[in-house]
């Protein structure tokens, strides 16, 4: 029992030091709305980055849109990325969202755009 719990533990703190060293990705998969632009997604998207990185776990955050050039996403399709330090990072800015600053804002956001569904990903870069 004493091997198995050391050998637990090794894979564990393993784990936990290549997981230190990855991202947290999320995708959404998001339409501009009928007569909406690109200008205007940048605008509502800046003023959701500004609430989201005075929230608990955004102060690290960054976001990116991800517009076609050779996609199949449909009239108006794009993509917005949000990228948190980690896993934790992201549990702690997803766990305090209903309410804040950023939920706020989304009312002006989805008066732009909307999403179908969204994606979450580890990036762990390549050396």
């Amino acid at each position: 029992m004493k091997t198995f719990t050391k050998t637990l533990l090794g894979v564990l703190l393993l784990g936990s030091v290549a997981s230190a060293n990855a991202a947290v990705v999320q995708v959404w998969t998001c339409t501009l709305n009928e007569g909406k632009t690109g200008a205007d997604i940048m605008q509502a998207s800046s003023a959701w980055l500004a609430a989201a990185k005075g929230q608990k776990g955004g102060a690290d955050i960054k976001v990116y849109h991800e517009f076609p050039l050779a996609a199949t996403a449909g009239s108006g399709g794009f993509n917005f990325v949000m990228i948190l330090p980690d896993a934790e990072t992201w549990g702690v800015f997803t766990g305090g969202y209903e309410g804040s600053a950023a939920a706020k804002a989304d009312d002006e956001w989805n008066k732009v755009a909307s999403c179908s569904g969204s994606s979450l990903w580890e990036s762990v870069a390549v050396k």
